[in-house]
């Protein structure tokens, strides 16, 4: 089973929503607009139904690079927290759910100043470390936990776990690479921007930061 496949039942609960709410947001990408996507895919932006095509994906390597183009996109291959681009070179800064995976504070620093940088405008989404389900694992207040007791419980606590069946270094490295924030840590990184909370059952899962 793929657990992608798994992901798009739980994204499919929010993402028409918080489509159509970019969409009224940005009125550039129902124009003509320059689009800068750290860490975004190909197959986002064909479900956005943006009018404008002039967004370049950014990925570390070239693994997706063939799909972007063939979808009509440009792609780069580069470091988002050191971006080869000029200030304000873009309509839109853009980034969903990328930021936890960026590396430790000084890394989503750099990655917060660079998305400021170069876009004109800036819409980044990332998950509230305090919701209780954790979104990539899809599990419960594990994600709380110090990581010499979250090592031992992902493989059999979380649907991540159960569905690709991962051996230690994998479990370790996945936790490694993540640093979920809270909204604080989202306010210093982005300072005058507007913060939103997309909840559910009252409670924030995650937060929306608007530039414009």
């Amino acid at each position: 089973m793929d657990i992608h496949k798994v992901y798009r039942v739980f994204m499919m609960r929010f993402r028409p929503a918080r489509m159509a709410a970019i969409r009224a947001m940005f009125p550039v990408l129902e124009k003509d607009g320059t689009v800068i996507d750290l860490g975004g895919t190909a197959a986002w932006w064909r479900d956005m139904q943006a009018r404008t095509h002039r967004i370049t994906i950014i990925n570390l390597d070239d693994t997706h690079k063939d799909e972007v183009l063939n979808a009509g996109y440009q792609f780069s291959a580069a470091n988002a927290c050191h971006l080869p681009y000029g200030d304000a070179s873009f309509d839109l800064a853009f980034s969903n759910s990328v930021i936890e995976h960026v590396g430790d504070w000084d890394d989503q620093v750099k990655f917060a100043q660079e998305m400021m940088r170069c876009g004109k405008q800036v819409y980044l989404q990332t998950p509230n470390k305090w919701f209780p389900i954790e979104p990539h694992l899809i599990a419960a207040f594990i994600h709380w936990l110090p990581f010499g007791i979250q090592r031992h419980l992902v493989r059999w606590f979380s649907i991540w776990g159960w569905v690709t069946r991962p051996d230690q270094k994998t479990i370790d490295d996945c936790i490694k690479g993540l640093k979920l924030l809270s909204r604080s840590e989202v306010e210093r990184l982005f300072p005058g921007c507007e913060i939103q909370s997309e909840r559910v059952l009252g409670l924030t899962k995650s937060f929306i930061v608007t530039k414009r």
